[in-house]
């Protein structure tokens, strides 16, 4: 019977680490300075796979999004502007709750931290919950997704006050046929997914509704133009539920590497494994490792 190639390495992880470690490291000379540590192997070998794990999760958000969650020093910096972001909460033996703005007391040039990472990731989070809930609980079916963009929306707006004040109580738009027409045709040419739907007069009710919807998408995108997000591109690919979930995934896996880093730290060290630069544990150059 054939050994499962999982249910092999997890044997072996117990019985020779060090094995397990040098192909997870490849052709390394500290292996031996590892083991001289005393510190668990074992621990060691689950955290550098959970940092594997880190890094395919990044490389698929950045693939399918084009996002890339392990930001550099200057885009931190303009993410500072998102105020869960920049503030944080220190507290005291008394605890009492200091609340510290980073822009204040970090230097330009000063390394991502892990931490700094996971603000990012838990805001992010929250802003897609966010978006993806108005959009399954108040808008099901947008009509307008497939063109919409943010320099649209004004111009919208103009299109639907335009068509309220040519609906006369009495007569509707029977007096001002042409201008209606004229306002329905530019319409189409914005979004001519939406004629199937009706005309422009009879949708008015739902692209007025909709209309705050892309409001709300609008303003995240602008919150988050240092990423680059284009959350009505997400929506239209049926990426929302993804997104979310690997930004979760990326955010557990690094409070887990956080967690388990304390009984490592020499090991760590002699790998060149830095909490304080996240782009360094995401290098490959600087750490390679093997995904076994």
């Amino acid at each position: 019977m054939r050994v499962e190639e999982d249910d092999f390495f997890l044997g072996a992880s117990v019985r020779n680490p060090k094995r397990i470690l040098e192909k997870i490291l490849g052709n390394r000379k500290d292996l031996d300075r590892l083991e001289e540590t005393s510190e668990s192997l074992e621990e060691l070998i689950e955290l550098l796979r959970d940092l594997v794990r880190c890094r395919r999760t990044r490389r698929w958000i950045s693939d399918n999004y084009g996002i890339d969650i392990i930001v550099s020093s200057a885009t931190f910096n303009r993410l500072l502007e998102i105020p869960q972001i920049n503030f944080i909460e220190n507290s005291n033996r008394l605890l009492e709750v200091d609340t510290v703005s980073l822009k204040e007391t970090r230097n330009l040039n000063d390394g991502v931290t892990v931490g700094n990472i996971n603000m990012i990731l838990r805001e992010l989070y929250r802003n897609l919950e966010s978006i993806q809930s108005r959009r399954e609980n108040e808008y099901p079916s947008l009509l307008l997704i497939d063109e919409m963009r943010t320099e649209l929306i004004d111009l919208v707006v103009k299109q639907i006050n335009s068509m309220k004040k040519l609906n006369g109580r009495l007569t509707g738009y029977m007096l001002n046929l042409s201008k209606v027409s004229l306002i329905e045709r530019n319409f189409e040419k914005l979004f001519p997914s939406s004629i199937k739907i009706g005309s422009f007069r009879k949708i008015l009710p739902i692209v007025e509704k909709e209309i705050e919807f892309y409001r709300k998408c609008s303003e995240m995108n602008s919150r988050w133009e240092a990423l680059g997000i284009d959350i009505f591109k997400i929506i239209r690919d049926g990426g929302l539920t993804n997104l979310r979930e690997n930004i979760q995934e990326l955010g557990n896996l690094l409070w887990k590497i956080v967690y388990n880093q304390r009984k490592l730290e020499q090991c760590l060290k002699i790998l060149g494994i830095d909490f304080k630069d996240t782009r360094g544990m995401f290098d490959a150059n600087s750490l390679n490792l093997n995904n076994i």
